[in-house]
């Protein structure tokens, strides 16, 4: 039986209740205002489940969810002024209304509306920290990062800022495609959660599991690609096209593409990637959600059902040591799984995070270092 004594001191201690709430959490990062997001919200009201609203509707949708629909896993409304061509940036004041109205949902983590950390925007990052530790225990410091801030160059005064800010921190990296396709971002991702305060990891895939596994507290993985990463500003103020559909395949630990799902599979109908036992396709060919009525919401449904057991099987073997090796093994065997897919046939490409967290897994120098990717 748990010690109510042990329950309250937990509750008292630094980010007690943050912890206690989000820890080891797979959210799943909505659009607030997105047709599909109460389906979003139903697949995430689960043991380790939680949702993150995003968009200038996310509070309102935060409230109707918690108020009427009595919703019971953690919520984290992400306003997304960080995005796009009129985003704002770091220095931006937060909306202090914005902060109450979290504080008067009971919120465990408050976020404020922050703006987008550019590469050269160090005084930008410290006006988030400095105001988010003014703020209160409960408010966790939005860091909407240029993903260079990950690499040897920047990393050091990163880690240095965050960690004598003392805050929790909420982090997403602006990419094309994917940040941690670099291994000196998967490192410095790394080395950031090492720092001693709760992380949130954002706007992220598979990686998320990954996160998990090195020590963040959550994880959000988005339901589509623009909410799995936050674009750069174009000419066009977004991506030139939208992304087209993807689909977690569980023995490759990655997204890909519904088209080329489809095809690699006609070509090789038996492979084992392409079957999946999940409660969503019960034994269905993963070509089915190609050719769904909503493509795009079958693969969400199909993705989330994958990464909530991939999360299973990290936590379950143990300590965060044990965590990190699981992971680690995983992201070897799904590479060795993609390698086993003829490229020549298939033009195959193996996803280069897979490699970065492997490497990492391995490589045995200081966690906490921001070192130099062998």
């Amino acid at each position: 039986m748990v010690n109510p004594s042990s329950i309250a001191s937990a509750q008292d201690a630094p980010f007690g209740r943050l912890k206690t709430a989000l820890a080891d959490v797979l959210l799943v990062q909505a659009d607030a205002g997105d047709a599909h997001t109460d389906i979003a919200i139903k697949r995430s009201d689960r043991v380790g489940g939680g949702i993150v609203l995003t968009g200038e509707n996310a509070l309102q949708k935060a409230e109707h969810l918690i108020r009427t629909q009595r919703y019971q896993r953690p919520v984290v409304p992400d306003r997304g002024r960080y995005t796009g061509k009129n985003r704002v940036l770091a220095s931006h004041s937060f909306d202090p209304v914005w902060i109450q109205r979290q504080r008067l949902l009971g919120l465990p983590a408050v976020l404020p509306d922050g703006g987008y950390v550019a590469e050269h925007d160090e005084p930008g990052l410290l006006s988030v920290l400095r105001r988010t530790a003014d703020l209160g225990p409960d408010v966790v410091a939005p860091l909407f990062l240029a993903a260079s801030w990950l690499e040897r160059e920047r990393l050091p005064r990163l880690v240095e800022a965050v960690t004598d800010a003392g805050v929790p921190i909420a982090v997403a990296f602006e990419h094309k495609k994917d940040p941690l396709a670099k291994k000196a971002a998967v490192y410095g991702l790394v080395a950031l959660l090492q720092v001693p305060v709760p992380v949130l990891l954002l706007r992220c895939d598979t990686s998320s599991i990954g996160a998990l596994a090195y020590g963040a507290v959550a994880a959000a993985v988005g339901t589509r690609s623009s909410l799995r990463h936050f674009y750069p500003v174009t000419d066009g103020g977004g991506p030139i096209r939208p992304p087209k559909p993807a689909a977690v395949v569980e023995r490759l630990l990655s997204y890909v593409h519904l088209d080329k799902i489809d095809q690699t599979a006609q070509l090789d109908p038996d492979h084992p990637d392409w079957h999946c036992s999940c409660d969503w396709c019960n034994g269905r060919s993963l070509q089915s959600l190609a050719s769904a009525p909503d493509p795009e919401l079958a693969a969400f449904l199909h993705s989330i059902e994958v990464l909530f057991r991939i999360r299973t099987n990290i936590l379950m073997a143990g300590d965060l040591t044990a965590r990190r090796e699981a992971w680690t093994e995983q992201c070897s065997a799904a590479q060795f799984n993609h390698m086993d897919i003829d490229n020549t046939r298939y033009n195959w490409e193996v996803p280069k995070h897979l490699a970065h967290w492997r490497e990492r897994g391995k490589d045995p120098s200081d966690l906490s270092a921001p070192a130099k990717p062998r």
